[in-house]
């Protein structure tokens, strides 16, 4: 936690956005990282680059993809990570999550985060590509009574088909299965990992209920996403956003190992040894990219938000950690 503290008052990342392979059983129609070849680290080649990210000061990682499931030692890659003290979060789409593999999890400091989009199949199938949502709730059903080590959540990316009574019924059935309920908006950027789809897009009045009924209820049980939800309004706005934390507090880090400060940066590379070099290289275009085109993938603003508010964290700390006992401490 201290080199954390440390990295966090240096600029410097405590934040790894892993994707542990590309290859994905989804089509979704907001992404375009399936559509990628994959050339996933072994286990030896893995741990080598842990340790690095260990000794410069990581200390969570997002586990992703793809589809981190498909992976077939997926339970040994989180170990890894938990062996040198860096708290993992799989985010997975829910389709492989067996009870035997989400038992697993839950006996491990490791967070796990389910994406359900909508709960209408035909919007289901149509986002995601695959006619998979009564699998996915069927594992969730099978699970949800486990005793977890960490923070196991939904989340719903918000879209321009969202409905607002079809995120209630999401966040009613994350509530009675004792997951905690996350929204994040749809993003387009570049195209690297976001896809455009005009059917997607959308503009503050489309999602304004959703968004301020969300808020809401998080400053009365979960403030941390409260104050992060304050920073997606204004995004979505269109208002002036602070400094994005790619390169600042996160990076990412490709399935082969290369690292980059950015899941839409993929082509500008760097190495941790000489990261405070490398990132002058390469600071004016994420700058340049954070005043056109700001965006609020899950590498790009959640620390920084946190950071800046943490007078009012710390004011409303016992509030805080009254609810991360609740569905489980994420930190």
């Amino acid at each position: 936690m201290l080199r954390a503290l440390i990295n966090i008052m240096l600029k410097r990342p405590i934040l790894a956005i892993y994707d542990v392979t590309k290859l994905c059983n989804q089509r979704c129609l907001m992404c375009n990282i399936w559509k990628t070849t994959s050339q996933d680290m072994d286990l030896e080649k893995l741990e080598t680059e842990v340790k690095k990210l260990s000794k410069f000061g990581i200390r969570y990682v997002f586990i992703q993809g793809g589809e981190p499931l498909i992976r077939k030692d997926i339970i040994e890659v989180i170990d890894l990570f938990l062996k040198y003290r860096i708290k993992p979060t799989v985010i997975t789409n829910g389709i492989l999550l067996t009870p035997e593999l989400a038992s697993e999890i839950a006996k491990r400091r490791c967070n796990l985060a389910i994406s359900i989009d909508s709960m209408d199949p035909e919007l289901f199938a149509k986002l995601r590509g695959v006619d998979k949502l009564h699998q996915v709730l069927d594992n969730i059903k099978k699970i949800y009574k486990m005793e977890r080590k960490g923070n196991w959540a939904i989340t719903t990316t918000i879209t321009g088909l969202s409905k607002f009574n079809d995120i209630k019924k999401i966040e009613e059935f994350a509530t009675e299965h004792n997951f905690m309920y996350a929204i994040r908006p749809y993003i387009f950027v570049r195209g690297v990992a976001g896809k455009k789809n005009d059917e997607l897009m959308y503009q503050w009045k489309d999602v304004a209920e959703i968004f301020l009924y969300m808020s809401a209820k998080a400053k009365e049980n979960n403030f941390l996403a409260y104050l992060v939800y304050q920073e997606h309004i204004r995004y979505i706005k269109g208002e002036g956003m602070p400094m994005c934390d790619a390169a600042r507090y996160s990076f990412v880090m490709t399935e082969t190992g290369v690292k980059s400060p950015c899941i839409e940066f993929t082509d500008i590379t760097f190495n941790l040894e000489t990261f405070k070099k490398d990132r002058k290289t390469f600071c004016k275009k994420l700058e340049e990219c954070n005043r056109t085109t700001p965006c609020f993938y899950n590498d790009a603003r959640e620390i920084g938000v946190l950071w800046r508010k943490k007078w009012i964290i710390l004011l409303n700390a016992p509030t805080i950690i009254r609810q991360l006992l609740q569905y489980g401490n994420f930190f």
